[in-house]
């Protein structure tokens, strides 16, 4: 008898929605199903999510790609888990949420970072965690949650991160998170791959607070009946620990030796060199686990790469909205038509892309995004070419970094939902100067987890064997030197704008302009 053909199930909670793809194992997406969730924003600088609204929706994509996919769900071998990093998810003692997840994207947390620098000066926190101190990591959100919400602070037993909690849902047993998001706890020791006592003492918390450490493509549970009714899931189907999203996405494009960069557009815009030692941190460099024992990934972070580009769309590209909704077609695709109508750097317009502050390498919670250069002869082609450009600007500062430090780049590959456009891919190498690779699967991260989940379940012996069967790439993007003279002239306008903002005050001004008129608005 023939034997049966295995797939795999990739399952990313990511941002702005979830994905569950379904892959045979020469990495061939058979169905995907994509939902949207929303996120909240109660006060300017503040993101919330519903968690338990989250896991809804993640199972019934689940259930849609399953049913489209068309295969028996005993045939699916295993589910890898891509989660968002650096989230806040307090429980109770039953594992339940106390209040909404606090999301990496929140800004809160100012005053605690100032508390935080009363104890440990910027430079020894960097060099113990390998994080530049800053909103995004978790500890301050605790020190938010002491001081702020004393009340659901005592009735917190945990906090977690999405993984732990997303994979608790599906059935396993307590909370586990992935080896490549425990830096994102702040109290971390990425070099050693332990907790860092003199950070817990100085901020007051146990390992017990927090997930459970565990390795990528670690199996730790199966689906049991009630899970497989919501998710259409096989019971009995493993359920293994993937990575952040980041992370998983550096395993879905193959960059898993020294030396291969990636670039990921998503909801977040990551710049990862995987490297063979923890180096020091440098230039607000995350340093972070890899996926693959025994290597790192030196990480820059912007916070609002391709939601600037949903920002765009939901707030300027209303008439796109309606286009794609009569038509049934793509409004991102519609804009990206557009900006094809513009030329490079937008007619001379320069977008600021720091609508959830600023990340690598600059790490300001008050820079806020602008654009700069406007004139009655400019159009919305040229607005939304300029954000797409804006998005790779911020990237560019993460790879002068790496090339300032002297470090070995061999490849750099393009992941992430903006690969779907030409366009940007090209902008990119563009704006980089350098060849970009593409690949045939767009979805990263979910191809990431899968892999990590056949580890797991032992349908690969290892990452690196799942990476050799299911990551395939396609083209290659070479430089237009006139573009790139454009861009490099871009580029440099665009860090004399930050920095003009930054020592005139005017992004303080305004940060302290939007919290006196959050107060205002509370008050009525």
């Amino acid at each position: 008898m023939a034997q049966q053909q295995q797939y795999l199930a990739g399952i990313d909670v990511g941002t702005t929605g979830t994905r569950c793809s379904i892959f045979d194992l020469t990495g061939t997406r058979v169905a995907s199903e994509y939902l949207e969730y929303p996120s909240t924003y109660p006060h300017p600088g503040w993101v919330e999510q519903d968690i338990r609204f989250m896991i809804e929706r993640c199972m019934e994509a689940c259930r849609k790609s399953i049913e489209a996919a068309g295969v028996a769900p005993e045939a699916i071998a295993s589910i890898g888990f891509s989660t968002q990093r650096s989230v806040t998810c307090p429980v109770d003692a039953g594992g339940q949420p106390v209040r909404d997840m606090i999301s990496w994207q929140d800004a809160r947390t100012g005053a605690e970072v100032e508390d935080m620098r009363q104890l440990i000066s910027d430079e020894e926190y960097y060099a113990l965690s390998g994080l530049p101190m800053g909103t995004t990591w978790i500890i301050a959100k605790i020190l938010w949650m002491r001081k702020n919400e004393p009340e659901l602070f005592a009735k917190t037993a945990k906090v977690v991160q999405n993984q732990d909690i997303v994979l608790r849902a599906f059935g396993a047993d307590g909370f586990c998170t992935d080896l490549s998001c425990m830096p994102f706890y702040g109290v971390w020791d990425v070099r050693n791959a332990t907790w860092n006592r003199k950070l817990m003492e100085l901020f007051d918390v146990t390992p017990e607070l927090f997930g459970t450490p565990t390795p990528p493509g670690t199996q730790v549970g199966v689906i049991g009946a009630e899970i497989a009714e919501r998710t259409g899931f096989a019971v009995g189907t493993p359920i293994c620990v993937g990575a952040g999203d980041q992370n998983c996405s550096v395993v879905g494009m193959g960059a898993i030796k020294p030396g291969m960069a990636t670039v990921t557009l998503g909801t977040a815009g990551l710049a990862i060199l995987a490297v063979d030692q923890p180096v020091p941190g440098f230039g607000g460099m995350m340093i972070t686990h890899h996926a693959v024992p025994g290597q790192w990934e030196v990480e820059g972070l912007s916070n609002a790469a391709a939601s600037s580009f949903r920002w765009f769309r939901d707030v300027v590209g209303k008439s796109e909205l309606k286009q794609a909704c009569d038509s049934n077609s793509d409004a991102y695709q519609l804009l990206t038509q557009l900006a094809e109508q513009s030329t490079p750097g937008a007619r001379g317009i320069l977008y600021m892309p720091y609508l959830a502050t600023a990340g690598t390498p600059r790490w300001n919670p008050e820079a806020r995004s602008a654009f700069i250069g406007l004139s009655l002869a400019h159009n919305r082609a040229d607005l939304v070419r300029s954000v797409m450009e804006g998005v790779v600007l911020e990237i560019r500062d993460m790879v002068e970094e790496w090339q300032r430090q002297e470090m070995q780049i061999d490849v750099l590959r393009l992941g992430g939902g903006a690969t779907k456009s030409a366009l940007w891919n090209q902008i990119q190498a563009d704006i980089y100067g350098r060849p970009v690779q593409t690949l045939r699967e767009s979805d990263t991260t979910v191809l990431g987890a899968a892999i990590l989940g056949g580890v797991g379940a032992g349908v690969f012996n290892s990452i690196a064997e799942g990476v050799g069967s299911m990551v395939h790439v396609t083209g290659e993007l070479e430089p237009d030197a006139q573009a790139h003279a454009i861009y490099e002239d871009l580029y440099q306008a665009y860090r004399s704008a930050y920095e003009g903002l930054t020592q005139s005050g005017t992004y303080h001004r305004l940060a302290t302009l939007q919290q006196r008129l959050s107060s205002l608005d509370r008050k009525m």
